[in-house]
């Protein structure tokens, strides 16, 4: 009997054995033919199953029970390569870039990472190139070419952002659009996001996502901002120094530091930008520092940090009323009646952020991967206005956590984010600039979350179906502190399911038509629910909206003429509007309904392109949107605009350019927009003017040795329709709409980079 378990020992042994001897190890790196440069991410498959992906030095290994196999190696914007390769060879695969133009532009909208051509939603992708058209000192005017969006500044400092017409909210600020700042929630728990305090040299990237995005983003009907840091290049170990003036008392200072090793790639920057403004009451001040890196721990795991600090001060000038306009655009609003003037209440903002943000990003196995993130956030900010002075600490927690499934034809993510904020708010008289008497003393909670489950099945090898559905709840507290007795108002909004269904037919390599169905839901933000009166209104309620929308892309021209073009169909329910009091305070109502119906398109024509003559690269590009939005249904007391213009929203915007690169360095950009007339309140008896702008840059790059790189460039801007305004008052008290802006810009800037 002592035998028996010396031989089912032996027969394991064997087994043993022989299932080791079975396999074999194939290892490798895999690069780009640009400068050697390591691909990270890289997919390498046998007979079409996915065994292994690169890591962040683009090396890869795995085992098979074959000793020879047909290898696939493919990379978004790269020719994939397919081979037979024997195990135990030290394999070095080059992949070269993609001819394609939809291949080369890789997105991240939805948590696809996937070429553009296979994004069945539509995405506006704006890259370092795209940003640096202008002037180096904001993102307004590269954000304002992409369709359907319009991006303003109603005083130097003061953004709103506005998605396919969505712009009724936001009297101030960024509201019904939610933005991430490199896959973390930068729009906090209140709904508001503080964009402005990002300098132009924190944004490498930014990817627009057109149309509601609830189904894994959540709250927000308006559409979904990605936002990526601009991070070190291949092996890059450089000190950049970026100094730019212009008019106005425009100056700022840039200086980073930024290195990539084998296990890091990071940066840390700090910049200085101020401008006394053209109009009375328009100084600005901001300085930002800012840390972003990314830690390989082991081949299959990573750390990213991104941490900044930001002190944002501008002032504030007021609107003008059509009278007050033409005797003299560069005035701040006046004193009138009760009320004092914007300089003598010496009113503007003072903002000062700390943000912190953390990822872990790990790659279980070829099937299996998880993205999880957390952050931090301290925002104090007063704003003495004309009405009152405003005295908050905003405090914020939060995180997000995406997981990925990925099997043959089959994609499922699968996660939640969850988002806490505390606010202390005090409202005072103010007195010249002073607080003076306590008005409010208040705190506020609000907290939301969703969970969302997102399905991509490639039915064929040319047709996807992408699906996703979440399930939403958010929530406040309000309690009054100088009021007897005191209470806390809660104001929960119903729970719902926010579901999305899209469909994408690829023909050939260069085309593809995709259809969208999608539901946004969009609660109200918390300067909505307690605004500048300082009533907290529980009574407002949530926005529902319905997406309907088909596009296409395709190159007309093989490697020369690119055409993107959507058609959507929006309609939004209990739309919330902004109202001024007398004294200029904002409140919001629901008004009912608006239709929404736009048609955007893009074309890119690159006449000369990556040669070696004098002039390397032409590209000639126009943008176009059409939007018809109107109130469906509006009652207002006795005034019924039912069939007015949506407020806000120009029916015809037009943008062209050109950008050409020569061989010795000289650059030049040119752009031409057209803005129609804005109606400006709801009854659409004040129009903003239209305008026709023009922005010309001219610029040199030149290599100083092997350790150096200089540039220098020259920057103007001109309107041809003055006064006009890049952002103006929505539905204001006695007809103070109009905050003109600088009829022309001029400005010149220099950029060092020293190689360590």
């Amino acid at each position: 009997m002592r035998f028996i378990p010396f031989l089912i020992s032996f027969f394991l042994c064997v087994f043993c054995f022989v299932n080791i001897s079975g396999q074999y190890i194939f290892k490798g790196k895999v690069k780009g033919i640009e400068g050697e440069k390591p691909l990270p991410g890289v997919t390498i498959s046998v007979d079409k199953n996915a065994v292994a992906i690169t890591d962040s030095s683009g090396v890869f290994e795995f085992n098979s029970s074959k000793e020879v196999n047909n290898i696939d190696f493919s990379y978004v914007g790269y020719q994939p390569v397919s081979a037979r390769y024997r195990a135990q060879q030290n394999l070095v695969i080059v992949l070269y870039p993609s001819n394609s133009f939809l291949s080369e532009m890789v997105v991240r909208a939805f948590e696809r990472n996937t070429g553009l051509k296979n994004i069945p939603v539509t995405v506006s992708v704006l890259g370092k190139t795209d940003l640096e058209r202008y002037g180096n000192a904001s993102i307004l005017p590269a954000v304002n070419t992409v369709p359907g969006v319009k991006m303003d500044e109603r005083s130097p400092g003061s953004y709103r952002l506005s998605i396919r017409g969505n712009l009724l909210r936001s009297p101030f600020g960024v509201r019904n659009v939610k933005v991430y700042w490199n896959g973390i929630p930068f729009t906090d728990a209140n709904g508001n996001t503080y964009l402005n305090q990002l300098g132009f040299g924190n944004i490498g990237k930014i990817e627009i996502i057109k149309g509601p995005g609830g189904s894994m983003y959540g709250a927000g009907t308006g559409g979904v901002v990605l936002l990526n840091s601009r991070m070190a290049g291949y092996k890059e170990n450089s000190i950049s120094i970026n100094s730019l003036a212009g008019s106005y008392g425009l100056v700022e200072t840039n200086i980073a530091y930024r290195n990539e090793t084998d296990h890091a790639n990071y940066s840390l920057q700090y910049a200085h930008q101020q401008s006394d403004g053209w109009r009375n009451q328009t100084n600005t001040r901001r300085d930002v520092a800012n840390y972003t890196g990314t830690f390989i721990v082991n081949p299959k795991q990573s750390i990213s940090a991104n941490i900044f600090y930001s002190d944002l001060y501008y002032q504030t000038p007021g609107g003008l009323t059509l009278v007050q306009l033409n005797a003299d655009p560069r005035q701040s609003r006046p004193a009138g009646g009760p009320f004092r003037s914007a300089g003598q209440q010496k009113a503007a903002l003072f903002i000062k952020t700390i943000y912190a943000g953390f990822a872990h990003d790990y790659q279980l196995n070829a099937n299996w991967s998880n993205t999880t993130n957390v952050y931090t956030s301290n925002t104090r900010f007063r704003n003495p206005s004309i009405l009152n002075y405003q005295r908050k600490t905003e405090q914020g927690v939060g995180g997000r956590t995406v997981t990925q499934y990925h099997h043959h034809n089959v994609r499922i993510h699968f996660g939640g984010e969850y988002q806490y904020g505390f606010t202390s708010t005090r409202t005072f008289g103010n007195q010249s600039g002073i607080p003076d008497t306590l008005q409010f003393d208040d705190e506020i909670a609000a907290k939301q979350y969703n969970i969302f489950l997102q399905t991509d099945i490639n039915l064929r090898e040319n047709f996807i179906i992408n699906a996703g559905i979440s399930y939403n709840n958010y929530g406040y507290g309000f309690t009054r502190l100088n009021s007897r007795p005191v209470k806390e108002t809660t104001k929960t909004f119903d729970p719902v399911f926010v579901p999305r269904i899209s469909l994408l037919q690829k023909i050939g390599a260069n085309y593809s038509f995709y259809a969208t169905v999608s539901q946004g839901y969009s609660p109200p933000t918390i300067d909505e629910i307690v605004p500048s009166t300082g009533v907290f209104n529980p009574a407002l309620n949530a926005e529902r909206a319905t997406n309907y929308e088909i596009g296409f892309r395709g190159e007309l021209i093989q490697d020369k003429l690119y055409a993107e073009a959507a058609a959507y169909l929006f309609n939004l329910n209990n739309t919330i509007v902004t109202r001024r009091d007398a004294a200029g305070a904002d409140y919001f109502v629901n008004t009912g309904k608006t239709n929404q119906q736009g048609v955007e398109l893009s074309l890119n024509y690159y006449p000369v392109k990556n040669t070696i003559h004098f002039l390397q690269e032409l590209r000639l590009w126009t943008n176009y949107t059409f939007i018809k939005a109107r109130f469906k249904t509006y009652q207002q007391g006795v005034n019924d605009f039912s069939g007015k213009k949506l407020t806000g929203t120009p029916p015809n915007v037009f943008v062209a350019g050109a950008d050409a690169v020569t061989k010795i360095g000289l650059y030049a950009n040119l752009t031409y927009s057209y803005t129609d007339l804005i109606p400006l309140n709801d009854a659409n008896s004040f129009f903003g003017t239209q305008y026709n702008l023009l922005f010309a840059r001219l610029g040199y790059k030149k290599g100083l040795g092997k350790k150096v790189k200089g540039e220098i460039y020259f920057s103007y801007d001109k309107s041809f329709n003055t006064p006009y305004g890049l952002g103006n008052d929505l539905n204001a008290a006695a007809n103070r709409f109009f905050n003109p802006t600088a009829p022309e810009n001029f400005l010149g800037g220099i950029k060092v980079q020293f190689n360590l």
